[in-house]
């Protein structure tokens, strides 16, 4: 059985509204670490959050940041399988 959102995003705990993932939810812990389990439109926003953040040269984004703690888990997921493609694919 899958954990619940918690409403979010809550003004009072000081969630990003534009956040995918949001710290302090049970879900979103679930989802931050298995990427596969996001449904397509948050997991190509996750994407091209991590390509912005993660990636080097002309694929960085100047001020570009994981919103959130959970972001930022899924971030690193997302670039390990990155890493493993670039890699795999030369």
């Amino acid at each position: 059985m899958s954990a619940v959102h918690r409403i979010h995003p809550d003004p009072h705990k000081g969630d990003p509204a534009e956040a995918i993932l949001y710290d302090d939810c049970e879900r979103c812990d679930e989802q931050a670490a298995d990427a596969f389990g996001l449904d397509l439109t948050k997991l190509r926003e996750a994407w091209r959050i991590m390509v912005a953040v993660e990636t080097g040269g002309p694929l960085r984004v100047v001020g570009e940041e994981y919103r959130t703690g959970n972001e930022a888990r899924l971030g690193r997921v997302l670039y390990a399988v990155y890493v493993i493609n670039e890699r795999l694919t030369r």
